[in-house]
């Protein structure tokens, strides 16, 4: 199913009744959002997947901060940083 929408002022966007309904998408349900260049993909996921999607997420930031030399102080710093910058 192929549909046009468009974003509100505050950065949201209606998923379609007839895409929610025959996906069975309810209030409060989750999803996993990525983009790559000038796409968006949502999975919904089910609410007991949510834990362990974000385990495996924060495993993959872990293994390449790592990788890449960056410590828990340099991230904290970062974070201090753009928190002063607002």
């Amino acid at each position: 199913m192929i549909d046009v929408i468009t974003m509100s002022s505050k950065g949201q966007f209606v998923v379609p009744r007839d895409i929610r309904e025959d996906m069975g998408i309810e209030k409060q349900d989750k999803f996993v959002i990525v983009h790559d260049r000038d796409s968006i993909l949502l999975k919904k996921i089910k609410k007991q997947e949510v834990n362990k999607k974000m385990i495996k997420l924060l495993d993959k930031f872990s293994k390449e901060f790592q990788e890449a030399g960056i410590t828990a102080d340099d991230v904290k710093e970062e974070i201090k940083k753009a928190r002063t910058k607002r």
